[in-house]
């Protein structure tokens, strides 16, 4: 019965912090793109992680969205054995406008994800 107790006691308590995380997001910029243009956005997002070096910023427009997005990468760094980097972005949509310093690794399957608090590591 515990092994069965455990799990479902962690998703309980857990859930309301997850929902909490996301909120952040629900009126975020992003949230204007139009499904194309998000996946358009992903992939930019995906190759400035890839190939931008820290300190240098880019800019993404939307095509047909009022849209504007610019990214830093900071700081590279290992988490284990995975490549790690900090990075700013800032968008704003016209009347949606956010900022943030995130953090994201890149998965075996070769996708950036965000990182989980404290993944802080060594500097590259």
């Amino acid at each position: 019965m515990s092994r069965i107790f455990l799990p479902l006691a962690l998703i309980v308590v857990m859930s309301p912090a997850w929902a909490l995380n996301m909120s952040g997001f629900k009126d975020a910029p992003i949230t204007r793109l139009s499904g194309e243009e998000l996946k358009v956005f992903r992939a930019f997002v995906m190759k400035t992680l890839d190939q931008t070096p820290d300190g240098t910023t880019v800019e993404w427009k939307a095509e047909k969205t009022k849209f504007v997005s610019k990214l830093t990468p900071h700081r590279s760094f290992t988490n284990g054995k995975l490549p790690c980097r900090e990075i700013t972005i800032d968008s704003d949509a016209h009347d949606r406008y956010q900022r943030g310093l995130y953090t994201l690794c890149k998965a075996a399957n070769g996708d950036w994800q965000f990182a989980t608090p404290g993944t802080r590591q060594k500097a590259k």
